[in-house]
C-alpha cells in the first residue's frame, strides 16, 4: 500500500513521521475488527482509553503516540491495532 492509500487520520497525522507511515503502509495486512478488539483488555491500552473518555482528540493523539512506541520496536501489527481502536 502507498502512504496515499492509508486512512486519512493516519495519512494526515502530525504525530507519525513519514517513515512510520511508510512502515504502516508496508504492512502485509491490516488487522480485522476482532484483532483490534482483542487488545482493549490489555492494561496499558485499557488505561489509555479510560483516561481520555469524552476527549476524542486527545485520545487519538495518545493512541498515535502509543502506536509510535510499537513502530519503534518493529511491531507494525500492534501499531495498526492501536491506531484502529
Amino acid at each position: 500500500m502507498e502512504i496515499a492509500r492509508l486512512p486519512t487520520f493516519i495519512r494526515d497525522s502530525t504525530v507519525l513521521t513519514t517513515e512510520e507511515k511508510k512502515s504502516l503502509a508496508a504492512a502485509a495486512y491490516i488487522p480485522d475488527e476482532h484483532a483490534v478488539d482483542s487488545i482493549r483488555s490489555l492494561p496499558e491500552i485499557r488505561d489509555l482509553l479510560q483516561a481520555f473518555i469524552g476527549d476524542e482528540s486527545t485520545r487519538d493523539t495518545h493512541l498515535q503516540l502509543k502506536a509510535k512506541t510499537y513502530l519503534a520496536i518493529g511491531d507494525v501489527a500492534m501499531a495498526w491495532k492501536v491506531l484502529l481502536l
